[in-house]
C-alpha cells in the first residue's frame, strides 16, 4: 500500500519542481534582493517560499552564469546583494517556459481524459 501525502507536501513537490522558473521569471520583472524574491513569490501564492530555500537556489543560479549580483548600499542598514537575471538567464527561462507549457498541456490532456471518463477518485 502506497502512502497518499498530506495536500502540503504534495504542493511543496510540484512547487519545488518549479521553482527555478519562477525565481528567473520573478527576476526577469525587475533586479531584487533573496528577501524579495521570497516576499514576490508569496504574493504570487508560493506560501512555502522561504529564505533558506530561495537563497541556495539564486546562489547556484548566480554560479551556474544565469544571474548577475551587484552590492547596493542598503537604506540605513547593511548593504544588500542585488540579484539580476542576464542574457543566459533569459535564455535558461524561455526553455523552462517552453517545457512548462509542453507539460502542462500533457498534464491537462491526461486530467481532460479522466474526468470525460467520468473518473472522480482512485477507488
Amino acid at each position: 500500500m502506497t502512502s497518499n501525502p498530506a495536500p502540503a507536501a504534495r504542493e511543496s513537490r510540484l512547487m519545488h519542481g518549479v521553482l527555478e522558473m519562477c525565481v528567473l521569471a520573478v527576476l526577469d520583472e525587475s533586479p531584487m534582493h533573496a528577501y524579495g524574491i521570497v516576499q514576490r513569490l508569496r504574493d504570487h501564492g508560493f506560501s512555502h517560499a522561504s529564505y533558506g530555500s530561495i537563497y541556495p537556489l539564486v546562489t547556484r543560479l548566480r554560479k551556474s552564469g544565469q544571474l548577475d549580483q551587484r552590492l547596493e548600499p542598503g537604506s540605513g542598514g547593511p548593504a544588500r546583494n542585488v540579484l539580476a537575471i542576464n542574457a543566459e538567464g533569459r535564455a535558461a527561462l524561455a526553455t523552462w517556459m517552453d517545457q512548462w507549457e509542453q507539460t502542462t498541456e500533457v498534464v491537462g490532456a491526461v486530467v481532460a481524459s479522466r474526468r470525460d471518463q467520468g473518473v472522480v477518485s482512485g477507488t
